[in-house]
């Protein structure tokens, strides 16, 4: 034991002494990071910068990698790309060791040099092998283009997530295109919050727990309440659920495909009641599921769902909500709700507002409160064809 704590203080100590010259010497940087995208990848490094990147605490038998860089990658493609997910790996046997940088709402031209920002906090095992590679490894999971045509591994998922972000996007930038046509700025101040207080629900924490090794002790049944969108091609029928404090335990809801085609993903999203029966955006479930049209069909998810605020405390769960988020077709089409769809729903202004405030949305608010209207109509205009 003796032996082992003192080769990993001594693989600490060689760290931290060549933290510095790795992140202020270009020849070293490789060291520290490694970025690798696949030789017909559709896009391509141009240079990275470590900025103030340092190894951190000490975390048990683990390093703290505080690693803040910025990337220049260029769209190498012949199509505009509209977002892509990188992932971000010290070592890939435990959760702690990986991430991933999600970057949506991007117009980046064929030829295009366009950067990247990645600010995570990553832990490496003292005993992780080296093999001569660097400390963090950069790799491409997914590319979205302007066709939602897609690249990449894809194994984070990422191009669902992608083009959800890209059919949001196209959503609002439509609708902030119709309020300055028709000349009513004062809707558009009101859309983009600006001057107005915030009224967006506060996130919570969501873990999933597949095996969950406490057993409940006082867990209930309870009904999940559907909030209904007229335009959704599948309908809610009913769910239901047991909670126990803050945990919410084999949610499911009862489907209908109302459209003429073959559905073959879902995402549903929640929303938690607390005591005192204030509504929270919980997240969203997706499940790969084939729903002929006309046909019902059950989603149910076998785990635990544990809920806990932004601090990190517990919140007791009074109730549960359930709406369609998406739809994905088997044809390749998708669904998802319009403003108009969210607008008209009977939830509460503060989780109407979180339900549509975008990525883009939060873009375009800000080239809107630092540039103005004019800015905000250039930009608007670029995505026009």
């Amino acid at each position: 034991m003796a032996s082992s704590w003192k080769q990993a203080f001594s693989t600490l100590a060689i760290l931290l002494a060549t933290a510095g010259p790795m992140a202020a010497g270009n020849q070293n940087h490789m060291r520290w990071l490694d970025v690798e995208f696949p030789h017909d990848a559709p896009i391509s490094l141009i240079s990275f910068s470590l900025g103030d990147s340092t190894t951190g605490s000490v975390r048990g038998t683990s390093l703290a990698l505080d690693l803040h860089t910025s990337l220049t990658l260029r769209n190498s493609s012949l199509k505009s790309i509209r977002g892509l997910t990188l992932r971000v790996e010290a070592q890939d046997l435990t959760p702690n060791g990986k991430a991933s940088v999600t970057v949506p709402s991007l117009n980046a031209a064929p030829g295009e040099n366009f950067p990247v920002r990645v600010d995570l906090e990553l832990l490496r095992p003292f005993n992780t092998p080296r093999n001569g590679g660097a400390l963090v490894q950069v790799t491409l999971d997914g590319v979205l283009f302007d066709d939602l045509s897609f690249y990449g591994p894809d194994k984070l998922h990422s191009r669902r997530s992608l083009t959800v972000y890209e059919l949001e996007a196209r959503r609002d930038r439509r609708y902030f295109q119709r309020l300055i046509e028709q000349g009513n700025t004062a809707k558009l101040r009101e859309e983009m919050n600006f001057g107005l207080p915030e009224l967006r629900s506060p996130q919570l924490g969501l873990e999933l727990l597949h095996d969950p090794r406490s057993a409940a002790r006082n867990e209930r049944p309870v009904s999940v309440a559907i909030v209904s969108f007229p335009d959704a091609p599948v309908q809610m029928l009913n769910g239901a659920a047991t909670i126990d404090k803050n945990e919410v335990r084999g949610p499911e809801v009862d489907l209908r495909n109302r459209s003429e085609k073959t559905v073959q993903n879902i995402e549903t999203g929640w929303i938690l009641h607390d005591e005192n029966g204030r509504g929270f955006m919980a997240g969203l479930l997706p499940a790969h599921i084939q729903i002929r049209p006309v046909q019902q069909a059950r989603v149910h998810e076998n785990g635990v769902l544990r809920f806990s605020r932004a601090s990190g405390s517990p919140i007791l769960v009074d109730g549960v909500t359930a709406f369609i988020s998406n739809v994905e077709f088997e044809d390749g089409n998708w669904w998802i709700p319009s403003r108009t769809d969210i607008s008209n729903s009977a939830l509460d202004a503060s989780l109407k507002r979180t339900l549509v405030t975008s990525p883009e949305q939060q873009r375009l608010t800000e080239i809107y409160r630092r540039r103005g209207l004019t800015a905000l109509t250039t930009e608007l205009k670029k995505f026009v064809k």
